[in-house]
């Protein structure tokens, strides 16, 4: 008997996936803390909000393309399920040549040396960290819907992934608004 032919497979995966996710929201609620604890509810003009909104935009945008791929694959369709990877791939890339670009701004602005770009860095570092994470199981599901791997049988890892993704952009939600509007 294989693994995946256990009983209790998807289960126990979905409930470890989710203790994982539960830890990292931990993280992240640690971060957003610690925010406030160092500036309160200060934040330097200099800071792009409208590029902020731009990040956000393209996260929820990414949410929906995984989402219609994790829909093809449901119905078995391997060609809209990699479309569907692609394309939110190509967001979480985009994404991140834009938050470097705000990076290099920012170093002007708000140096990491000063307690607002200490915590922005940090914040937005770990956020950018996950969002690589989630491209590489991105990457890896794409892959494997090109061999035709991704089945009845194997669809728990689309669903793993597209978790992780979507969880990955709830959290942006959160740190746009704890660091861009509060």
């Amino acid at each position: 008997m294989t693994a995946h032919a256990h009983p209790g497979y998807r289960e126990l995966h979905r409930y470890g996936l989710w203790l994982f996710i539960a830890s990292e929201a931990f993280l992240f609620a640690v971060l957003l803390a610690v925010r406030f604890f160092f500036t309160g509810l200060d934040r330097p003009e200099a800071l792009n909000v409208p590029l902020g909104v731009v990040l956000t935009i393209i996260l929820l945008a990414s949410s929906y393309t995984l989402h219609r791929g994790e829909k093809a694959a449901e119905v078995g369709d391997q060609a809209g399920l990699r479309l569907g990877l692609l394309l939110t791939m190509g967001l979480g890339v985009v994404f991140l040549v834009i938050v470097g670009f705000e990076w290099a701004a920012g170093f002007v602005e708000f140096p990491a040396s000063t307690p607002y770009g200490a915590v922005f860095y940090l914040i937005t570092g770990a956020h950018a960290l996950h969002l690589l994470s989630g491209l590489l199981v991105l990457a890896s599901l794409y892959i494997q819907a090109g061999r035709g791997v991704l089945d009845e049988g194997n669809r728990w890892k689309v669903e793993a992934g597209a978790l992780y993704w979507h969880f990955v952009d709830v959290i942006w939600l959160s740190v746009f608004t704890t660091l861009y509007l509060l």
